[in-house]
């Protein structure tokens, strides 16, 4: 089996990394009602959060083709380790320990996309260390 080089890796995790945004905040959006009856947080900015998760998950789509492929993987990177405290600490609102662990599950999905990330751009320093060196 070949190792997957890093602008591979950091493709496939930014693409993948940008559906499931597109699916949690459209999800978010829609059942932000529901959400807030178990977790103590106003529907209004679950609302708003799951839309700003589907505006981010076109931009982590765009960089993917767009920026280069270091500066998008550390862009998103930074962005999912916010995002992996966020949703954790969110999780101490929740009204049962089921709904803790749901929600920290999140942040480990999360905070999953962010090793990946870093794993892509540790490829592609290697890969730009090793061009250097030949």
């Amino acid at each position: 089996m070949t190792r997957m080089t890093g602008q591979t890796l950091g493709l496939g995790s930014l693409r993948l990394d940008a559906a499931y945004c597109l699916i949690l905040g459209v999800a978010v959006a829609a059942a932000a009602g529901k959400i807030a009856g178990v977790i103590a947080l106003p529907e209004s900015l679950l609302f708003a959060t799951g839309g700003i998760v589907v505006v981010w998950a076109g931009l982590v789509f765009w960089m993917a083709g767009r920026v280069p492929m270091k500066i998008a993987l550390r862009v998103v990177m930074g962005v999912n380790i916010v995002a992996t405290a966020l949703v954790a600490a969110a999780s101490v609102t929740a009204a049962s320990w089921f709904v803790v662990a749901v929600v920290l599950a999140i942040a480990i999905e999360v905070g999953l996309f962010a090793v990946s990330q870093a794993v892509a751009i540790r490829r592609l320093a290697a890969t730009d260390a090793g061009s250097r060196l030949a």
